[in-house]
Order: structure tokens, then C-alpha cells, then sequence
């Protein structure tokens, strides 16, 4: 960790911040909504938020800060300046942004930022609390085997050849597993590594992630998830835009920075096709392939007049209330991946642990 932040603060090539806790991050929000809100500007609100960052010795993320301070007293947008610390400010937090910069609102995009933070941090913790004991579990009891295969069945399996007796099966198993991933450990390693390099090359060309992407949303449940965290995304800064007067076709770029899957920013290009052409909104987020319940209530709205100011607040309340429960959705599908993983983890464990023992128990009789 010290290592990389003193390379990341003494690198003039890339962003000077490598690597961003996410309660940092949230702190980040957090502050630079407060210097928003009391009426300071982006850049002497960022100067301010990497003093405080600096004072506490996290010199990369005040180094970084000053990066994108400096961006913007140049005349860039804050979205725009944020490209330089990419890890710091992903695509997400940029879109974000964006959207905050759109509606003449950045207060709020920041506290949404913060809140979605603060969402992310509690559902780790609670993940990582959950698969964490049958992880150790399955770690030790696969110590465990191999060492029994390593050391102890070979002694036993002799014992019971000068017996005369016949090697049991699941002994013979064990030691004979543990002995030829002993055996060709360089060559597993050698294969992973080459799986690396190859997985990360291929990510890295636009065709590689172009089909990266198109076969992770045929994957039976994880890719409707994705799309699902996309389009929900999408759904929270909606709202926002429309109260503010932000018309369909300013929401393109927005929608194109929250796409993180390539095949589903291009699904933006129907968005755009449909409002281009005079299309009703609910039709441009159908093509761009949004869920019928987020759909629905959009195409319902369309026959409200709206109010004196012009806003459709029947649209409004429906996004909303959509992005409740896709929300709702992701979390219940979330909760029961991680109980269903944790609950593998915990039968793999013990079912290493009951065939070491039974390789004992049977190569001892």
C-alpha cells in the first residue's frame, strides 16, 4: 500500500491516485456536497477538499484533487476534468456528475454519490462477513488434505501394503491428487498466468470486451443483474434531470457513461434514434431495453399535462418509484447470492474435511 502511494504521488504519467478506499471516497462526497451546498465552487471547493486530505497524510487523493482543481480553473467541466483520476472518479461517479452539472444541481448529485458509497460499503461489509469463515474453512481444510496426502497417506498406504492389503480407493485418491498438483504445480501456475495475460489482453481490444460483454448478459441470472445495475442507475439520476428541465435528448451522454457494458451503450443509439425521430420517451427507453416496470409508468405519464411549471411529476413519481424496486430487486438478488455462495463454500469445506478423514480412517483398516 505505502509503496504504491509513493509511486502515485511521484509519477507524472497516469492518475495520482492508484488505489481509493471506499470510505475515502464516500468522505470525498461527502465534503465536496458540503462545499457545494455552502456556495463554493468546484475548484476552490476541490482546493479545500484536498487541504483536509492533505492534512491527513493521504497525499495521493489531495495530489489527485489538485490535478482536477487545476482541469477546471483551465475552463473544463468538473465531469470533464475528472478524467484524469479515473480511478478516483469512475465512469459512474462521472456520469454522475455529469448529470449534477446538467440539472444545475451538483449538490445533489454528490450526496447521491455519497449515499450509493454508504449502500456499497454496508453490502460488503455484510458479504464479507458472511463468506469469510467458510472461506478460512475451506482454505485450512484444504491445507489440511495435502498435508495428510503429502505426508501421512504414504506412510499409511505402506503400512497396509506390507499387510497385504489392497490400497483403499479414497486414500489412494487423496495421495494421489496431492501428489500431482505437487508434482505439476509450475505448470498450473504457468496456465494461470497465461490465462491472465490472454483474459486481460483480450479485455483490453475493443472487440475482446465487445464479446466479453455480449456473453456475460447470456450468463442465466448474473446477466440480467447487470443489465438491471445498469438501467437502475440510470433510473436514480432520471428523475433529477427531468424536475430540472433536462430534455431526453441532453440525457444521452449521461446514459452512455452509466452504460458500462458495451452492448448496452450501444442499446443508447435506439434511445437516441427513437427521441431523434419524435419518438415518446417510453418508446426510447423500450428500444434501449429497459425493463417493462420501468417502462410502464413512464407510458402511462405521457398522457399528463404536468404541472404550471412544466414538469411531468406523474413521470417523475413513476421513475422513482421503479427505481425503488429494481433497487429492492438487486439487493434480494444480491443477499441471496452471497447466502448461496457462502452455503457452497461451507459444504466444500466440510466435504474436504470428511474425505480426509475418511482416507485416514480407511488406510488405518
Amino acid at each position: 500500500m505505502q509503496i504504491s502511494k509513493i509511486f502515485a504521488g511521484t509519477s507524472a504519467l497516469g492518475p495520482k491516485v492508484r488505489d481509493i478506499s471506499l470510505s475515502d471516497r464516500e468522505r470525498l462526497f461527502f465534503l465536496m456536497a458540503q462545499m457545494l451546498r455552502s456556495g463554493q465552487t468546484s475548484e476552490s471547493g476541490l482546493r479545500a477538499v484536498a487541504k483536509a486530505f492533505k492534512s491527513e497524510g493521504k497525499d495521493d487523493i489531495s495530489a489527485g484533487l489538485l490535478a482536477i482543481a487545476q482541469k477546471t480553473a483551465q475552463g473544463k467541466s468538473l465531469s470533464k476534468a475528472a478524467e484524469v483520476e479515473y480511478i478516483m472518479f469512475t465512469d459512474v461517479h462521472r456520469a454522475a456528475i455529469m448529470a449534477g452539472e446538467a440539472s444545475n444541481n451538483m449538490y445533489e448529485a454528490f450526496s447521491v454519490l455519497r449515499k450509493l458509497e454508504d449502500k456499497k460499503m454496508m453490502s460488503q461489509r455484510a458479504g464479507m462477513a458472511e463468506m469469510l469463515t467458510p472461506m478460512l474453512m475451506l482454505a485450512l481444510s484444504m491445507a489440511s488434505l495435502f498435508n495428510t496426502g503429502l505426508n501421512t497417506m504414504p506412510n499409511l498406504l505402506q503400512m497396509r501394503k506390507a499387510q497385504g492389503k489392497e490400497p483403499n480407493p479414497a486414500s489412494q485418491f487423496v495421495m494421489d491428487f496431492t501428489h500431482g498438483v505437487a508434482d505439476n504445480w509450475h505448470i498450473l501456475a504457468a496456465l494461470a498466468v497465461i490465462f491472465a495475460i490472454v483474459s486481460y489482453s483480450c479485455i483490453r481490444t475493443t472487440q475482446g470486451r465487445f464479446w466479453m460483454d455480449y456473453y456475460l448478459l447470456k450468463i442465466p441470472l448474473l446477466g440480467k443483474f447487470t443489465a438491471y445495475k445498469v438501467y437502475t442507475n440510470m433510473l436514480l439520476y432520471f428523475p433529477h434531470l427531468i424536475r430540472s428541465g433536462v430534455k431526453p435528448k441532453q440525457m444521452i451522454p449521461i446514459m452512455e457513461a452509466l452504460a458500462t457494458n458495451v452492448i448496452l451503450r450501444r442499446r443508447i443509439d435506439m434511445f437516441n434514434q427513437v427521441i431523434t425521430t419524435g419518438g415518446q420517451m417510453s418508446e426510447a427507453m423500450d428500444k434501449a431495453g429497459f425493463p417493462p416496470i420501468a417502462v410502464t409508468p413512464v407510458k402511462v405519464s405521457e398522457n399528463y399535462s404536468g404541472n404550471q411549471d412544466g414538469v411531468n411529476d406523474v413521470m417523475v413519481e413513476g421513475m422513482d418509484h421503479a427505481y425503488s424496486i429494481l433497487d429492492r430487486l438487486l439487493t434480494d438478488a444480491n443477499r441471496r447470492f452471497v447466502s448461496v455462495f457462502s452455503a457452497t463454500l461451507w459444504i466444500l469445506g466440510g466435504a474436504t474435511m470428511l474425505l480426509e478423514m475418511l482416507s485416514i480412517v480407511f488406510a488405518q483398516n
